[in-house]
């Protein structure tokens, strides 16, 4: 298993921590100079292959992963994405792609935001930003390509299952024991799922999980 070796410091009482997912040293340095003080406002961490950063999520809890979508080792790609993503963590994909099949794909697997090496470095900071907040964020070009594909953008499963609970209850701590999964999961995912829907409040988010009905798919 490869690990960076980097120990990151303490956050600050009402940081955010950005976790950093690329096999290449120098885009991690580079990402970090662009998300930390004096720049950003974001603690760091790195990790350099996908065991190590579902290792780290698990650890850390970090509230967003800019995830290189090709890292040696397994997990990688796509299945990265969908595992790091169940774990209500918002996903900005990092790819040396720009078709937009793949980002539409990453989309699918739970990404909230797709960005190209070749886009300009505050890409990197605006689609974080967005994720932060529960928005998708895709560049200009990128959006309109995806659009020309017809695709719209589904829940992920682990949103279906929230969203199928929260007929059955609105108390999170009991969400998170009925999935066997954290508080801070849950709460991140309605966070996505107010913004997704355009609403405010987690009693808008019932009464669309009414209307849509069905059982909570398989965890």
């Amino acid at each position: 298993m490869s690990m960076t070796g980097f120990e990151a410091p303490e956050a600050e009482t009402g940081t955010r921590t950005i976790m950093v997912a690329d096999d290449h040293a120098v885009v991690r340095s580079g990402c970090r100079r662009l998300l930390e003080p004096p720049l950003g406002r974001y603690r760091v961490l790195e990790a350099a292959d996908g065991r190590t950063a579902l290792e780290l999520a698990a650890r850390e809890e970090p509230d967003a992963v800019l995830l290189d979508l090709n890292m040696p080792g397994d997990p990688n790609g796509l299945t990265l994405v969908q595992q790091l993503a169940a774990t209500g963590t918002a996903i900005v994909v990092l790819s040396m792609h720009e078709a937009p099949q793949v980002a539409s794909r990453c989309l699918e697997a739970g990404a909230m935001g797709y960005v190209s090496k070749s886009d300009d470095p505050d890409a990197v900071v605006r689609a974080v930003e967005a994720a932060l907040e529960g928005r998708v964020w895709l560049s200009h070009a990128i959006a309109n390509a995806v659009a020309s594909l017809g695709r719209s953008l589904p829940l992920t499963p682990r949103e279906r299952q929230i969203m199928a609970l929260l007929t059955e209850t609105t108390d999170l701590d009991q969400v998170a024991a009925r999935l066997g999964i954290t508080y801070k999961t849950v709460a991140n995912t309605l966070v996505r799922l107010r913004n997704r829907y355009n609403v405010r409040r987690t009693a808008d988010l019932v009464r669309i999980a009414v209307q849509q009905g069905g059982a909570p798919p398989p965890v």
